[in-house]
């Protein structure tokens, strides 16, 4: 294994549940040699991507603060979508959720709380979701590529089914073509108890960027809200679709004014 993937998969291994990685199971885990770990480590180190934590082992690192900050005021996504979130919010009275699809997770970037603060909401930013539960997920999963759909199945087929999809290839690419062709998704009670999710796709021109959800307490939800709540959701991501086109037509204009 070449070096920088080693590095790479070193980042990835940290978890709520492990905090904290020790060089000695990084050995066993990657089946390297301590002077590999160990220069991995120091590399790592030295770029603030980790931090050394005495008698224990190895945390994340003060860059990852600083590139967390870079993401929140440069990502393109949020840019796009600036105030709309929150406008959203208010008008549904909803907890709104920005997310990305991060290869077979889905990760939240930005959360905005509704009128409804007791409603409980599992997804918040930088917590990593599957693909294949709750509306938010469910329709970025109806948008993948085949490629990647074919992928995910083979790795997690029996995930997906106990998700309560359908123990077939063939059914499941029949219903996410159906769910696609809708254009929306809406869930209730899969990923927070009592809770109606309504979701739908983010594209950047054809590449699909992940999701923009509405969250809202079920027992409250009446027919008109729902028709109300779903119009809203879809205005809202159609401005943002269409701020990334417009960011899209300025960098297009950049380097045609830059070209020699």
């Amino acid at each position: 294994m070449a070096s920088t993937h080693r590095m790479l998969r070193i980042l990835g291994l940290f978890s709520l549940e492990r905090p904290v990685i020790k060089p000695e199971w990084l050995m066993q885990e990657l089946g390297v040699s301590r002077a590999s770990i160990y220069r991995d480590l120091g590399q790592l180190t030295r770029a603030g991507l980790l931090e050394s934590v005495a008698e224990r082992g190895y945390v994340l690192g003060p860059m990852v603060i600083e590139l967390d900050r870079q993401i929140r005021l440069s990502d393109p996504l949020l840019e796009a979508a600036q105030e709309l979130p929150a406008k959203l919010a208010e008008d549904t009275g909803g907890t709104i959720l920005l997310c990305r699809q991060h290869g077979t997770k889905v990760l939240c970037i930005h959360q905005v709380n509704g009128r409804n603060p007791a409603l409980s909401v599992s997804y918040e930013r930088g917590r990593a979701m599957p693909l294949y539960r709750g509306a938010t997920s469910k329709i970025i999963l109806a948008c993948l590529p085949p490629a990647e759909l074919r992928q995910l199945w083979t790795a997690e087929r029996q995930t997906l089914v106990a998700a309560g999809l359908p123990d077939d290839y063939a059914q499941l690419t029949h219903a996410l073509a159906q769910l696609r062709q809708t254009g929306h998704c809406v869930t209730q009670g899969e990923v927070d108890p009592d809770a109606v999710g309504f979701a739908v796709p983010l594209r950047d021109g054809e590449h699909l960027l992940g999701s923009l959800s509405v969250v809202m307490p079920a027992a409250m939800l009446t027919a008109a809200q729902r028709r109300s709540t779903l119009s809203r959701l879809q205005s809202a991501a159609g401005r943002i679709e269409g701020r990334l086109q417009d960011q899209r037509d300025k960098a297009r204009a950049t380097r045609k004014t830059e070209a020699p």
